[in-house]
């Protein structure tokens, strides 16, 4: 069994961020007080992928994985679909040498549907407060300083798309 169930191997994992774009506005989620990274900070939805339960779940869990923390961060519900190449906006690597990790990590853009009603987000205890901002707000929030700032480019790179 893994030691660490956020991580798909003692010294692997994949995290995925998602940028939800409704019109002009993008989601943003605050962080709880006692998170164990980035306390308070603003993030996108999304997390870390974890384990296949079964054997049948093999191929494209990414994609399951994308799909679950959208839901389970926001109650929005997203197609596996909707994460295919046409929607990758960053793509990065990233060695924390103390704890001997390496990490992929993976942001998205998803446009929502016009009529997507923005006050129908059901944060998940992971989180405290969600706000809807324009792009040329994200740098009125903090998203956790240096450690942060992987969040605002996959924002940025998004944007781009």
């Amino acid at each position: 069994m893994k030691k660490n169930a956020h991580q798909l191997t003692d010294d692997v994992k994949l995290l995925q961020k998602v940028v939800l774009i409704h019109g002009d506005k993008l989601l943003i989620l605050q962080r709880e007080e006692n998170s164990p990274s980035r306390p308070l900070a603003w993030d996108l939805p999304g997390g870390n992928a974890q384990y296949p339960e079964t054997l049948e779940d093999k191929e494209n869990t990414h994609q399951k994985d994308a799909v679950r923390e959208v839901f389970e961060e926001t109650g929005i519900e997203l197609l596996e679909d909707q994460f295919l190449t046409e929607n990758l906006a960053d793509f990065r690597t990233y060695f924390e040498a103390q704890k001997q990790v390496f990490s992929v990590i993976v942001g998205w853009k998803i446009n929502l549907e016009d009529d997507f009603d923005e006050k129908s987000i059901l944060i998940s205890r992971e989180h405290i407060n969600y706000r809807w901002i324009s792009f040329e707000e994200i740098n009125n929030y903090n998203f956790g300083d240096f450690k942060g700032e992987f969040i605002k480019t996959i924002i940025k790179k998004s944007l781009s798309k």
